[in-house]
């Protein structure tokens, strides 16, 4: 690789990590939670890891506050003084969202309030405005327990009636079960957002993609944003730096290859967040589905797994019953399959 690297590869890197509003492309889909929220409902994003579920959250809260006048703010509750993020104990986790309140309220000219530990977000109740509150990573209180666990997001839920939150957490075989009410998951998409969200970035700078490179793409990735955008800045940083022009779908091919992904902090990211789907965020169940499916073989496969896996956007319908969507993921269940990748889980 190459010290100097093509600018579109920094473009992609960019929106891995904060999506710029012009690749918004499910703008429809944040108003429509926002609507959910202003009409009175706390929302819960779940869903597998790397598929915008805080971008979404930033969204919808942005959306909420533009439809109200209110205000907003987030929070992410990994302990920042811990190199985990584990919060110790259900009472760290508390005083940090009540000196989030405190930072919020002297922020609107309300320094005189203060919040409550156990009842942190009650204090917004004196403010006559409409506020949205959004927490990411829940995942991160798993050390505490079920019932740790409980006691935060009942602390987190226990609002005024001009608050409402969003609670963002990663499917997890050890949270799951506390997060079955009131879920928002859409981590595929459409032919023409994935055109928008490659092209867009490539156009500006004088590259772009054949059709039939955007197909090997979608195939891939298994039209997932996070993949997409992790193959993309992959490819991109393989280019020449004054390249212009169009990629072909031999360049997209050819990503499908373990070796070749490992080279870069990115790629060895993208096989990271595969094996930690499978190792970690699914059940039992789903995961015998996805390797059965992978490896080609017969089995006893739970139907709501396979519904499960369908709706996360792991599983494809076809007309000869199911498939693995995505080459590179089934590629990386194939490995555990076959035992050419082994993992150890703490």
């Amino acid at each position: 690789m190459t010290s100097q690297l093509h600018p579109l590869a920094g473009r992609y890197l960019d929106a891995i990590y904060e999506l710029p509003d012009e690749l918004r492309a499910r703008r429809d889909l944040d108003d429509e939670l926002a609507a959910h929220m202003t009409g009175g409902l706390q929302l819960c994003i779940r869903g597998f890891w790397r598929i915008g579920k805080t971008t979404l959250m930033r969204g919808v809260l942005q959306r909420a506050c533009e439809r109200t006048g209110g205000a907003a703010f987030v929070l992410d509750l990994r302990d920042p003084e811990r190199e985990d993020g584990a919060p110790p104990s259900v009472e760290v986790v508390l005083q940090r969202v009540a000196a989030k309140v405190d930072e919020f309220l002297g922020r609107v000219g309300a320094a005189g309030l203060k919040a409550e530990v156990q009842r942190p977000l009650q204090v917004l109740g004196e403010l006559a405005a409409p506020l949205f509150v959004g927490f990411d990573e829940l995942i991160a209180l798993t050390p505490l327990g079920a019932e740790g666990m409980a006691r935060v997001i009942d602390a987190l839920l226990d609002v005024p009636k001009n608050v409402k939150v969003v609670l963002v957490c990663h499917r997890h075989r050890d949270a799951d079960a506390l997060f079955e009410e009131k879920v928002v998951s859409r981590p595929a998409i459409s032919d023409e957002e994935l055109v928008t969200l490659v092209q867009t970035p490539a156009n500006a700078l004088g590259v772009s993609f054949e059709n039939e490179a955007l197909g090997a793409l979608a195939e891939i990735s298994g039209n997932r944003p996070w993949e997409l955008f992790s193959l993309c800045a992959v490819l991109a940083s393989r280019l020449p730096p004054d390249f212009k022009g169009a990629i072909t779908p031999a360049q997209c091919d050819e990503l499908v290859n373990l070796d070749l992904l490992g080279e870069s902090d990115e790629g060895r990211a993208l096989l990271d967040h595969h094996l930690r789907a499978l190792v970690t965020a699914m059940s039992a169940e789903e995961r015998t589905v996805v390797e059965l499916l992978s490896a080609g073989k017969e089995g006893e496969a739970s139907e709501a797994a396979i519904a499960q896996l369908e709706a996360a956007g792991f599983v494809v319908a076809t007309d000869a019953g199911y498939a693995v969507n995505g080459a590179l993921f089934e590629f990386v269940s194939r490995g555990l399959v076959e035992g050419a990748i082994s993992v150890s889980v703490e």
